[in-house]
């Protein structure tokens, strides 16, 4: 992974199409193979998923096996990265 910011949501770096997700939702920088992710002050939220729960998720380091749930949509941080290293 090279070091890079991204923008998380429906208009940023990583779209997510999804009516509960903001246009810009989160922000998640990427240096030296450490993620650290940041929420926007998004409208619904950032979370973490945890055995099936939602934990909100203000901001801190993850990894690429967490799980995350911007507004209503769930996807892995895996999934993130895969997306962003598609669209550049």
């Amino acid at each position: 992974m090279e070091n890079k910011t991204y923008i998380i949501g429906r208009r940023g770096n990583i779209e997510l199409f999804d009516k509960t997700t903001s246009s810009r939702h989160a922000e998640l920088v990427v240096l030296n193979d450490q993620m650290y992710l940041t929420d926007l002050d998004s409208t619904n939220g950032t979370y973490l998923m945890d055995h099936g729960k939602r934990k909100r998720f203000k901001e801190g380091y993850i990894n690429l096996e967490q799980t995350l749930s911007f507004g209503e949509h769930v996807c892995t941080v895996r999934e993130l990265i895969a997306r962003a290293e598609i669209s550049h």
